[in-house]
Protein backbone atom coordinates (compact mmCIF):
# COMPACT_ATOMS: atom_id res chain seq x y z
CA UNK A 1 0.00 0.00 0.00
CA UNK A 2 1.30 3.46 -0.87
CA UNK A 3 2.60 5.68 1.93
CA UNK A 4 -0.08 8.13 3.05
CA UNK A 5 -3.01 6.05 1.84
CA UNK A 6 -4.22 5.70 5.45
CA UNK A 7 -4.70 9.48 5.72
CA UNK A 8 -6.89 9.93 2.62
CA UNK A 9 -10.50 11.08 3.04
CA UNK A 10 -13.45 11.31 0.67
CA UNK A 11 -12.85 15.06 0.40
CA UNK A 12 -9.35 14.64 -1.07
CA UNK A 13 -8.92 15.08 -4.81
CA UNK A 14 -6.66 12.66 -6.68
CA UNK A 15 -3.09 13.94 -6.91
CA UNK A 16 -2.11 14.61 -10.55
CA UNK A 17 0.90 12.75 -11.88
CA UNK A 18 3.32 13.99 -14.55
CA UNK A 19 4.12 11.55 -17.34
CA UNK A 20 7.60 11.06 -18.79
CA UNK A 21 9.31 12.99 -20.25
CA UNK A 22 8.51 15.53 -17.54
CA UNK A 23 9.66 19.13 -17.20
CA UNK A 24 8.92 20.96 -13.94
CA UNK A 25 9.36 24.70 -14.51
CA UNK A 26 6.90 26.28 -12.07
CA UNK A 27 6.39 25.90 -8.37
CA UNK A 28 2.67 26.43 -8.88
CA UNK A 29 2.21 23.20 -10.81
CA UNK A 30 -0.02 20.71 -8.96
CA UNK A 31 2.63 18.01 -9.47
CA UNK A 32 4.98 19.99 -7.18
CA UNK A 33 3.52 18.56 -4.01
CA UNK A 34 5.76 20.07 -1.34
CA UNK A 35 8.31 22.85 -1.00
CA UNK A 36 10.37 22.77 2.19
CA UNK A 37 12.34 25.95 2.98
CA UNK A 38 11.87 26.94 -0.65
CA UNK A 39 9.71 29.79 -1.93
CA UNK A 40 7.67 28.62 -4.90
CA UNK A 41 7.96 30.59 -8.11
CA UNK A 42 5.79 31.14 -11.16
CA UNK A 43 8.43 30.94 -13.90
CA UNK A 44 10.79 28.84 -11.76
CA UNK A 45 10.29 25.92 -9.41
CA UNK A 46 11.49 27.88 -6.39
CA UNK A 47 14.23 29.67 -4.45
CA UNK A 48 15.95 28.27 -1.36
CA UNK A 49 15.17 30.35 1.73
CA UNK A 50 17.06 28.44 4.42
CA UNK A 51 20.28 26.53 4.94
CA UNK A 52 18.78 23.82 2.70
CA UNK A 53 15.71 23.49 0.52
CA UNK A 54 13.73 20.63 -0.98
CA UNK A 55 10.86 19.98 -3.37
CA UNK A 56 8.79 16.85 -3.84
CA UNK A 57 7.66 16.08 -7.40
CA UNK A 58 4.99 13.63 -8.49
CA UNK A 59 5.61 11.61 -11.64
CA UNK A 60 5.00 8.21 -13.16
CA UNK A 61 8.12 6.32 -14.19
CA UNK A 62 6.48 3.02 -15.15
CA UNK A 63 9.19 1.08 -13.33
CA UNK A 64 11.93 2.46 -15.59
CA UNK A 65 15.24 4.08 -14.64
CA UNK A 66 15.22 7.83 -15.19
CA UNK A 67 17.72 10.61 -15.86
CA UNK A 68 17.29 13.83 -13.87
CA UNK A 69 18.64 17.15 -15.13
CA UNK A 70 18.50 20.29 -12.97
CA UNK A 71 19.16 23.96 -13.73
CA UNK A 72 20.49 26.00 -10.79
CA UNK A 73 20.80 29.77 -10.98
CA UNK A 74 22.38 32.56 -8.90
CA UNK A 75 21.31 36.16 -9.50
CA UNK A 76 21.16 39.43 -7.60
CA UNK A 77 18.15 38.30 -5.58
CA UNK A 78 20.16 35.25 -4.52
CA UNK A 79 22.74 37.49 -2.88
CA UNK A 80 20.01 39.54 -1.19
CA UNK A 81 18.45 36.39 0.26
CA UNK A 82 21.89 35.18 1.36
CA UNK A 83 22.61 38.51 3.06
CA UNK A 84 19.43 38.32 5.15
CA UNK A 85 20.44 34.93 6.53
CA UNK A 86 24.25 35.19 6.73
CA UNK A 87 24.42 38.83 7.96
CA UNK A 88 27.89 39.42 6.46
CA UNK A 89 30.31 41.94 7.92
CA UNK A 90 31.88 44.74 5.90
CA UNK A 91 35.00 42.67 5.30
CA UNK A 92 33.12 39.67 3.85
CA UNK A 93 33.33 39.19 0.09
CA UNK A 94 31.02 37.51 -2.38
CA UNK A 95 32.55 34.05 -2.67
CA UNK A 96 31.79 31.11 -4.99
CA UNK A 97 29.01 28.77 -3.89
CA UNK A 98 29.42 25.01 -3.69
CA UNK A 99 25.96 23.40 -3.61
CA UNK A 100 25.27 19.70 -3.11
CA UNK A 101 22.31 18.22 -5.00
CA UNK A 102 20.54 15.27 -3.41
CA UNK A 103 17.81 13.00 -4.69
CA UNK A 104 15.88 10.47 -2.61
CA UNK A 105 18.05 11.43 0.37
CA UNK A 106 21.37 10.56 -1.33
CA UNK A 107 24.07 12.94 -2.56
CA UNK A 108 24.17 12.79 -6.35
CA UNK A 109 26.20 15.72 -7.71
CA UNK A 110 27.67 19.09 -6.79
CA UNK A 111 27.57 22.46 -8.53
CA UNK A 112 30.02 25.33 -8.23
CA UNK A 113 28.36 28.67 -8.99
CA UNK A 114 30.06 32.06 -9.04
CA UNK A 115 28.72 35.19 -10.68
CA UNK A 116 30.93 36.78 -13.34
CA UNK A 117 32.40 40.04 -12.08
CA UNK A 118 32.53 43.07 -14.38
CA UNK A 119 33.53 46.68 -14.00
CA UNK A 120 29.99 47.94 -13.54
CA UNK A 121 27.80 44.89 -12.92
CA UNK A 122 27.88 41.24 -11.93
CA UNK A 123 26.48 38.72 -14.41
CA UNK A 124 24.13 35.93 -13.35
CA UNK A 125 25.34 32.32 -13.49
CA UNK A 126 23.67 28.98 -14.26
CA UNK A 127 24.92 25.54 -13.26
CA UNK A 128 23.60 22.26 -14.62
CA UNK A 129 23.74 18.88 -12.91
CA UNK A 130 22.63 15.53 -14.25
CA UNK A 131 22.36 12.10 -12.66
CA UNK A 132 20.57 8.77 -13.08
CA UNK A 133 18.16 7.00 -10.75
CA UNK A 134 17.58 3.27 -10.78
CA UNK A 135 14.10 1.89 -11.32
CA UNK A 136 13.78 0.91 -7.66
CA UNK A 137 14.78 4.35 -6.36
CA UNK A 138 11.47 5.92 -7.36
CA UNK A 139 8.83 3.88 -5.54
CA UNK A 140 5.23 3.11 -6.36
CA UNK A 141 4.22 6.53 -5.04
CA UNK A 142 6.17 8.19 -7.84
CA UNK A 143 7.69 10.77 -5.50
CA UNK A 144 10.96 12.42 -6.54
CA UNK A 145 12.62 14.40 -3.72
CA UNK A 146 15.19 17.01 -4.82
CA UNK A 147 17.27 18.75 -2.15
CA UNK A 148 19.82 21.57 -2.33
CA UNK A 149 22.22 21.84 0.60
CA UNK A 150 25.73 22.88 1.57
CA UNK A 151 28.60 20.54 0.82
CA UNK A 152 31.10 19.43 3.45
CA UNK A 153 34.20 21.48 2.68
CA UNK A 154 37.81 20.50 3.39
CA UNK A 155 39.85 22.83 5.56
CA UNK A 156 41.98 24.10 2.68
CA UNK A 157 38.89 25.32 0.79
CA UNK A 158 36.51 26.37 3.57
CA UNK A 159 37.73 29.96 3.74
CA UNK A 160 37.51 30.50 -0.03
CA UNK A 161 33.96 29.23 -0.59
CA UNK A 162 30.75 30.80 0.61
CA UNK A 163 29.14 29.63 3.85
CA UNK A 164 25.42 28.86 3.66
CA UNK A 165 25.93 28.42 -0.08
CA UNK A 166 22.45 27.07 -0.82
CA UNK A 167 20.62 30.13 0.52
CA UNK A 168 19.01 32.11 -2.28
CA UNK A 169 19.85 29.66 -5.07
CA UNK A 170 17.13 29.41 -7.72
CA UNK A 171 15.88 26.02 -8.85
CA UNK A 172 14.84 26.97 -12.36
CA UNK A 173 13.65 23.64 -13.70
CA UNK A 174 13.87 19.89 -13.31
CA UNK A 175 13.81 17.62 -16.36
CA UNK A 176 13.13 13.90 -15.95
CA UNK A 177 13.41 11.48 -18.87
CA UNK A 178 13.38 7.71 -19.16
CA UNK A 179 16.76 6.11 -19.83
CA UNK A 180 16.68 4.13 -23.08
CA UNK A 181 17.55 0.44 -22.93
CA UNK A 182 21.28 -0.12 -23.27
CA UNK A 183 22.18 3.45 -22.23
CA UNK A 184 24.21 3.05 -19.05
CA UNK A 185 25.17 6.73 -18.89
CA UNK A 186 28.83 5.88 -18.20
CA UNK A 187 31.85 5.12 -20.37
CA UNK A 188 34.56 7.43 -21.65
CA UNK A 189 34.53 10.58 -23.73
CA UNK A 190 35.97 14.02 -24.32
CA UNK A 191 34.21 17.38 -24.32
CA UNK A 192 35.19 21.03 -24.44
CA UNK A 193 34.68 23.20 -21.39
CA UNK A 194 31.26 24.74 -22.09
CA UNK A 195 29.61 21.50 -23.38
CA UNK A 196 31.02 19.60 -20.39
CA UNK A 197 29.41 22.10 -18.00
CA UNK A 198 26.18 22.04 -19.99
CA UNK A 199 26.14 18.24 -19.65
CA UNK A 200 26.65 18.51 -15.88
CA UNK A 201 29.94 16.58 -15.96
CA UNK A 202 31.99 19.44 -14.57
CA UNK A 203 31.26 22.73 -12.84
CA UNK A 204 33.67 25.67 -12.83
CA UNK A 205 31.58 28.63 -11.74
CA UNK A 206 28.59 28.18 -13.99
CA UNK A 207 27.50 29.27 -17.44
CA UNK A 208 26.19 32.65 -18.54
CA UNK A 209 23.38 33.77 -20.84
CA UNK A 210 19.61 33.55 -20.71
CA UNK A 211 19.69 29.76 -20.96
CA UNK A 212 23.11 29.29 -19.38
CA UNK A 213 25.01 28.08 -22.46
CA UNK A 214 28.00 30.45 -22.65
CA UNK A 215 31.12 29.88 -20.59
CA UNK A 216 32.11 33.51 -20.06
CA UNK A 217 35.25 34.52 -18.21
CA UNK A 218 37.02 32.48 -15.54
CA UNK A 219 35.69 33.29 -12.07
CA UNK A 220 37.10 30.90 -9.50
CA UNK A 221 40.11 28.73 -8.74
CA UNK A 222 37.96 25.67 -8.02
CA UNK A 223 36.48 23.00 -10.26
CA UNK A 224 33.94 20.30 -9.39
CA UNK A 225 34.01 17.08 -11.42
CA UNK A 226 30.84 14.98 -11.49
CA UNK A 227 31.98 12.52 -14.17
CA UNK A 228 31.86 9.03 -12.70
CA UNK A 229 35.02 7.62 -14.28
CA UNK A 230 37.89 6.47 -12.08
CA UNK A 231 40.37 8.71 -13.92
CA UNK A 232 39.44 12.19 -15.10
CA UNK A 233 41.64 14.68 -16.95
CA UNK A 234 40.81 18.38 -16.81
CA UNK A 235 42.51 20.82 -19.15
CA UNK A 236 42.60 24.17 -17.36
CA UNK A 237 43.57 27.66 -18.50
CA UNK A 238 45.06 29.79 -15.72
CA UNK A 239 44.44 33.53 -15.38
CA UNK A 240 44.01 36.22 -12.74
CA UNK A 241 40.92 38.26 -11.92
CA UNK A 242 40.17 41.16 -9.63
CA UNK A 243 39.48 40.31 -6.00
CA UNK A 244 35.82 39.46 -5.25
CA UNK A 245 33.67 42.49 -4.41
CA UNK A 246 32.20 43.03 -0.99
CA UNK A 247 29.15 40.92 -0.25
CA UNK A 248 25.76 42.58 -0.46
CA UNK A 249 24.60 43.73 2.97
CA UNK A 250 21.06 44.56 4.02
CA UNK A 251 20.85 48.27 5.01
CA UNK A 252 20.28 48.93 8.69
CA UNK A 253 18.99 52.50 8.29
CA UNK A 254 15.33 53.02 7.40
CA UNK A 255 16.04 55.69 4.79
CA UNK A 256 18.44 53.37 2.99
CA UNK A 257 15.61 50.87 2.48
CA UNK A 258 13.61 53.43 0.47
CA UNK A 259 13.92 53.82 -3.27
CA UNK A 260 16.22 56.84 -3.09
CA UNK A 261 18.46 55.09 -0.58
CA UNK A 262 18.62 51.95 -2.69
CA UNK A 263 19.70 54.07 -5.68
CA UNK A 264 22.51 55.59 -3.62
CA UNK A 265 23.66 52.17 -2.40
CA UNK A 266 23.61 50.74 -5.93
CA UNK A 267 25.70 53.64 -7.23
CA UNK A 268 28.15 53.16 -4.36
CA UNK A 269 28.52 49.45 -5.09
CA UNK A 270 29.09 50.12 -8.81
CA UNK A 271 31.73 52.75 -8.01
CA UNK A 272 33.47 50.39 -5.58
CA UNK A 273 33.55 47.58 -8.15
CA UNK A 274 34.90 49.97 -10.77
CA UNK A 275 37.62 51.16 -8.41
CA UNK A 276 38.61 47.59 -7.62
CA UNK A 277 38.81 46.73 -11.32
CA UNK A 278 40.92 49.83 -12.03
CA UNK A 279 43.27 48.93 -9.17
CA UNK A 280 43.59 45.40 -10.54
CA UNK A 281 44.43 46.62 -14.06
CA UNK A 282 47.02 49.08 -12.75
CA UNK A 283 48.69 46.64 -10.35
CA UNK A 284 51.68 44.43 -11.18
CA UNK A 285 49.70 41.33 -10.15
CA UNK A 286 47.71 40.92 -13.38
CA UNK A 287 50.05 38.26 -14.75
CA UNK A 288 49.16 34.75 -13.52
CA UNK A 289 51.87 32.61 -11.94
CA UNK A 290 53.42 29.79 -13.92
CA UNK A 291 51.50 26.50 -13.52
CA UNK A 292 54.60 24.92 -11.96
CA UNK A 293 54.23 27.31 -9.01
CA UNK A 294 50.66 26.24 -8.24
CA UNK A 295 49.62 23.67 -5.68
CA UNK A 296 46.72 21.49 -6.83
CA UNK A 297 44.60 19.44 -4.44
CA UNK A 298 41.48 17.32 -4.85
CA UNK A 299 39.00 15.85 -2.39
CA UNK A 300 35.97 13.60 -2.65
CA UNK A 301 32.99 15.61 -1.40
CA UNK A 302 31.13 12.54 -0.13
CA UNK A 303 33.68 11.04 2.26
CA UNK A 304 36.22 13.89 2.50
CA UNK A 305 39.08 11.67 1.34
CA UNK A 306 41.92 13.24 -0.62
CA UNK A 307 42.23 12.08 -4.23
CA UNK A 308 45.60 11.46 -5.91
CA UNK A 309 46.42 14.26 -8.37
CA UNK A 310 49.02 14.53 -11.11
CA UNK A 311 49.70 17.86 -12.84
CA UNK A 312 51.35 18.54 -16.18
CA UNK A 313 52.06 22.12 -17.33
CA UNK A 314 51.34 22.37 -21.05
CA UNK A 315 52.07 26.09 -21.50
CA UNK A 316 52.62 29.31 -19.57
CA UNK A 317 48.89 29.54 -18.81
CA UNK A 318 47.64 25.97 -19.20
CA UNK A 319 47.93 22.72 -17.31
CA UNK A 320 46.43 19.23 -17.30
CA UNK A 321 45.09 17.90 -14.01
CA UNK A 322 44.53 14.14 -13.78
CA UNK A 323 42.47 13.02 -10.78
CA UNK A 324 42.16 9.43 -9.61
CA UNK A 325 38.87 8.79 -7.86
CA UNK A 326 39.11 6.08 -5.22
CA UNK A 327 35.37 6.15 -4.41
CA UNK A 328 32.26 7.37 -6.25
CA UNK A 329 31.11 10.94 -5.76
CA UNK A 330 31.81 14.48 -6.95
CA UNK A 331 35.41 15.67 -6.63
CA UNK A 332 36.48 19.21 -5.75
CA UNK A 333 39.74 20.42 -7.35
CA UNK A 334 41.42 23.54 -5.99
CA UNK A 335 44.40 25.62 -7.12
CA UNK A 336 46.54 27.71 -4.80
CA UNK A 337 49.60 29.92 -5.14
CA UNK A 338 51.71 29.31 -2.07
CA UNK A 339 53.98 32.28 -2.87
CA UNK A 340 51.17 34.85 -3.18
CA UNK A 341 51.59 37.79 -0.84
CA UNK A 342 48.83 39.24 1.27
CA UNK A 343 48.84 42.39 -0.90
CA UNK A 344 48.32 40.36 -4.04
CA UNK A 345 45.39 38.47 -2.50
CA UNK A 346 43.70 41.79 -1.69
CA UNK A 347 44.03 42.95 -5.30
CA UNK A 348 43.73 39.81 -7.42
CA UNK A 349 43.20 36.07 -7.26
CA UNK A 350 43.95 33.04 -9.38
CA UNK A 351 41.12 31.76 -11.53
CA UNK A 352 40.88 28.83 -13.93
CA UNK A 353 38.68 27.90 -16.85
CA UNK A 354 37.92 24.39 -18.06
CA UNK A 355 39.16 23.99 -21.63
CA UNK A 356 38.66 20.24 -21.98
CA UNK A 357 37.35 17.33 -19.95
CA UNK A 358 38.32 13.74 -20.65
CA UNK A 359 37.05 10.73 -18.72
Amino acid sequence: MAIGAWFATEFDDPTPTRELPAVFASGGDPEVLLADQMARGTAIVGRVQGAAGAVVLKLRTGGRPVRVRIDLHVDGASQSAWSRVASPTRSDRELPRLVMVRAQGTDRAAALISRQRGRLRIVEAHAWVEFDLRADEVGEDGLLIIELADASLPGWAAGSLSPLAAVGVRLNQVEVTAIPDGDAGAGSGRLAGAPAQWAGLVSAGGLVGARGRGQGHARTRFVVVNASAAYVRCGLRIATASAPPAAFRQPSQDWLRRRQGQTVLKAFRVARRGAGQALFEASPFTRPPHPDQLAVRAVNLLDGADCPVSVNARAQDALDVVVERTAPGPVLIGLADAEATALRRRVSEIVCQVVELEW
